[in-house]
């Protein structure tokens, strides 16, 4: 299996919205939707290996005609039998391709979300291409390349992705990001092949949620850590902490602003819809400053976590504790989902409750 993620939630069968990443929707993109620096070698990858295309050929998705099956693929590909997100939203995308085919003679304008690839007749791979900007530049994130079992290592989902990338210089975007399960090594070895590189990776974190959970009575910590809420003197260590944890690169795919977060945010009245989705706590030993938790509320089916702290030695205690105490007095009992810097904190995250969702390796290609 070689896949990406992104998600995206269709309100009805013109019109799509954004969700956050850190849902299990993440594993999805809605197919309604229809950098990439290409290295000076990308021409000849291309053509050489277009040349070992497998049987069978290749079109455009149609949401319509392919929604359903699509799905289905993707359900398998992701294992997303028992994932509630990850079912919520491929209902969503069934509804809708059902909504179409019973919308005859309505005519959408033409937009290539994706391609998939057909053998006698039958959809038995998928790849989707989702539209994002950052800085004022278009980039494309390419997403759900999913295979049937039956017809993997034929080179379906290389193909598939070279389509991909052809798709995204013809149409002038310069950048293509994926991301990818940190232990699938044939989709990387795949994709570093045609031209990708490593970025970061990081690990999704999830906890159930638990109505009434939070504590009628204060939970005391030892005398060595404090939890204040977030103040402006703690910004600009925080600010250093987050560039570390969520490098700048990939923010672009994140539902947060990050610029949100600081304490000046409230002077810009376009932030506010924002800000006041936010409650930010520190944790503090002694004097000194060690750890900032922003938790965004959202009106999706989980909460987000973002965390900063310094990488050290001591930073799984000072997550842990963090975590306890917001658990302990804050947390309503909605749902929480938390990306950290992969291989970090685990034991932290471990002792709070949270389960580890997944790995996922960001990847993109550079001149």
């Amino acid at each position: 299996m070689i896949w990406t993620g992104v998600g995206l939630c269709t309100d009805s069968a013109a019109q799509t919205r954004p969700i956050h990443r850190n849902s299990s929707s993440c594993l999805i993109t809605a197919l309604l939707y229809g950098g990439l620096f290409f290295n000076s070698n990308l021409d000849k990858i291309l053509i050489m290996e277009a040349a070992q295309t497998p049987r069978g050929t290749i079109r455009n998705f149609n949401l319509a005609l392919d929604g359903e099956v699509v799905a289905n693929l993707i359900e398998e590909a992701f294992c997303l039998t028992n994932d509630p997100d990850g079912q919520g939203v491929l209902i969503q995308m069934r509804e809708s391709a059902r909504r179409l085919k019973q919308a005859k003679g309505v005519q959408f304008p033409p937009y290539v979300s994706g391609f998939v690839w057909e053998v006698d007749g039958c959809v038995v791979g998928n790849i989707s291409i989702l539209p994002y900007a950052s800085n004022a530049h278009r980039l494309h994130l390419v997403a759900n390349v999913a295979v049937d079992p039956a017809f993997r290592g034929q080179g379906i989902g290389t193909a598939l992705t070279i389509k991909a990338l052809q798709f995204s210089r013809q149409t002038g975007v310069r950048k293509v990001w994926l991301q990818v399960k940190q232990e699938n090594q044939v989709a990387i070895r795949m994709y570093q092949k045609l031209g990708f590189q490593k970025g970061h990776s990081h690990d999704t974190w999830k906890k159930s949620g638990q109505p009434g959970a939070r504590s009628s009575s204060r939970h005391f910590y030892p005398s060595l850590y404090e939890v204040r809420p977030r103040e402006y003197a703690d910004w600009q260590l925080q600010k250093q902490w987050l560039d570390i944890n969520y490098p700048r690169a990939a923010r672009w795919y994140s539902s947060l602003d990050f610029g949100a977060l600081s304490p000046w945010a409230w002077l810009n009245p376009l932030q506010w819809l924002n800000a006041i989705d936010l409650r930010q706590f520190s944790l503090f030993a002694g004097d000194e400053l060690v750890a900032v938790l922003s938790q965004q509320r959202t009106v999706t089916r989980s909460d987000n976590l973002y965390i900063a702290a310094r990488f050290a030695p001591t930073e799984g205690e000072y997550v842990g504790a963090l975590l306890n105490r917001f658990l302990q007095e804050d947390w309503s009992g909605k749902p929480l989902s938390v990306d950290y810097p992969a291989g970090r904190a685990s034991g932290a995250f471990d002792a709070n409750g949270f389960t580890l969702a997944r790995t996922l390796l960001w990847m993109h290609t550079e001149n």
